[in-house]
């Protein structure tokens, strides 16, 4: 992505070697002579141009990668203390060693835009175990309902799904929240063109390694928590986890908490959010909370519920099915309406919403099976959307085609076949991002919490292994495929690779059986 602002007068190298040795953030500094303009920052070196201040950052970055920026106009890199590049390297470059990397991208990438995000943008930053990108579109939705009726640009929007900066809409590649320098950019060319505001995903592994750390929210929402993220490569334990989410309120004027939290994580949240933040408000399904909503009525495809807010009652519809819907809407209503959206548009908003991979229906005509796409990829939301299931199909069986995210969460593995074993009557194994890790074993340990005799098949290929449920799936069957949602790639090894979302795999078998 190579958007600069447009009027942006550039700093020089100097400029930003003062800045790392104002906070004390450089180790040693080789070849510094000349005072050039850095023009650009990149840490891709297919993304480079001239005057490019080039970031050596990864465990698997090569040498080959800066030749290439070098040769593409980097006029000096960073790398950390420690790294290979910082004292073995054959690339004759002006080279700046520093001691903590995330630090040093948070601080240069503020500096080279200025932080024009904090001064320009009203922004609305959401964490939680499940709901996040829900939660955003919903917000997304009401916004836009708002300035639409205004006569003003939409709202930006930065997920997991895909990310928006009032031009551009391209679909995410595997980071619910961009990796630093990316998501400064996307924040440049929202204020660049015109947008007031923007949402976005707000994960735990951006808030821990500090990617969102020159961000100031005008609102910070905890939707849940539970167990995920449990590696080497991500949390160590729940408990790194949880505060690693918590560090949000460190960022945030005012923030919104579900009350419908475990009665002990309520309180810490709670506890958290007062130290830190000018105002809390709350919502959830307890008569206590401020945005209170009751009367939860579901069907597959569309969501009802009464709201509460002082003394005023408000009948709630969402085009969205999912009893567990309401939590995000709640959220969503308490962010926006936080933030000064009237009702009426909330209402608006809510009632024309369309969230991609989110409970997306579908329908087998040739063989009476409703298919349901969706996001779910760990225990919490399988429960969820399982005992959504449940209620919305009583009685009917069930058919999950879903896989495991390799390298990462590798307590999913047990968590979902437990899952499995606990709601699917049939299931069928396939690829969910192995990257570089062993699909076989992913589908060893998962067959060691799943019977395999609920397994109709084993197949690599996503699409292949989603046609194939089609195929299998009898009458009075309702088919789930989980993990993918609208995600548009599959991280095989290194590479994320252009795929079809599940939702258009499961059209592609209706139009053939028309």
């Amino acid at each position: 992505m190579k958007l600069m602002a447009k009027m942006m007068k550039y700093k020089k190298l100097r400029d930003y070697i003062k800045l790392l040795e104002d906070r004390k953030l450089i180790h040693n500094l080789e070849g510094i002579k000349d005072d050039i303009e850095i023009k650009y920052l990149s840490y891709n070196s297919k993304d480079v141009e001239e005057g490019t201040l080039f970031i050596c950052k990864g465990l698997n970055f090569k040498e080959e990668y800066l030749e290439d920026a070098k040769r593409a106009g980097a006029v000096a890199y960073i790398c950390e203390e420690g790294s290979k590049f910082s004292e073995d390297c054959n690339i004759e470059l002006p080279r700046i060693v520093v001691k903590d990397m995330r630090t040093v991208m948070s601080e240069i990438g503020e500096f080279f835009f200025d932080g024009v995000w904090n001064e320009k943008l009203t922004m609305v930053g959401i964490t939680g175990t499940k709901g996040k990108s829900t939660t955003a579109t919903f917000v997304k939705a009401i916004m836009d309902n708002y300035y639409n009726s205004k006569s003003e640009k939409p709202m930006g929007f930065l997920s997991g799904i895909y990310n928006f900066d009032g031009k551009t809409k391209e679909s995410s590649k595997k980071m619910t929240t961009l990796e630093t320098i990316e998501l400064h950019k996307h924040l440049s060319a929202c204020v660049e063109n015109g947008l007031k505001s923007v949402v976005m995903e707000t994960s735990s592994q951006a808030l821990k390694y500090m990617r969102t750390s020159a961000l100031q929210y005008k609102v910070g929402a905890f939707l849940n928590v539970s167990e995920d993220h449990i590696s080497d490569r991500e949390h160590a334990d729940f408990e790194d986890y949880f505060q690693s989410k918590l560090l949000l309120f460190k960022q945030c004027e005012k923030a919104c908490i579900n009350m419908d939290l475990e009665e002990n994580l309520y309180n810490r949240i709670a506890e958290e959010a007062n130290k830190y933040c000018k105002d809390v408000v709350t919502f959830g399904h307890k008569e206590e909370a401020q945005y209170y909503g009751y009367d939860v009525e579901s069907t597959p495809n569309k969501l009802h519920f009464k709201l509460r807010y002082g003394k005023d009652v408000y009948d709630i519809e969402v085009s969205i099915g999912g009893y567990y819907n309401s939590a995000n809407a709640l959220a969503a209503i308490a962010i926006t309406h936080t933030l000064g959206v009237p009702f009426e548009n909330i209402k608006a908003g809510l009632k024309n919403v369309k969230v991609e991979g989110r409970m997306e229906l579908y329908h087998l005509e040739n063989k009476d099976v409703d298919v349901i796409i969706d996001y779910a990829h760990n225990r919490i939301s399988y429960e969820t959307l399982f005992t959504n299931i449940d209620k919305l199909y009583p009685g009917r069986k069930k058919l999950l085609v879903f896989g495991v995210h390799g390298n990462k969460a590798y307590n999913r593995r047990q968590d979902l076949g437990e899952m499995a074993q606990k709601y699917a009557d049939q299931v069928v194994l396939t690829e969910q991002d192995i990257g570089t890790d062993d699909l076989k074993q992913i589908w060893t340990d998962i067959l060691d919490f799943l019977d395999k005799s609920k397994v109709l098949g084993m197949i690599e290929n996503r699409r292949e292994a989603i046609l194939f449920a089609c195929e299998k799936a009898e009458a009075n069957t309702v088919m789930v495929v989980a993990g993918n949602g609208a995600d548009r790639f599959q991280k095989r090894g290194l590479v994320c690779m252009p795929e079809p979302t599940d939702g258009e795999i499961v059209q592609e078998y209706i139009a053939s059986h028309k």
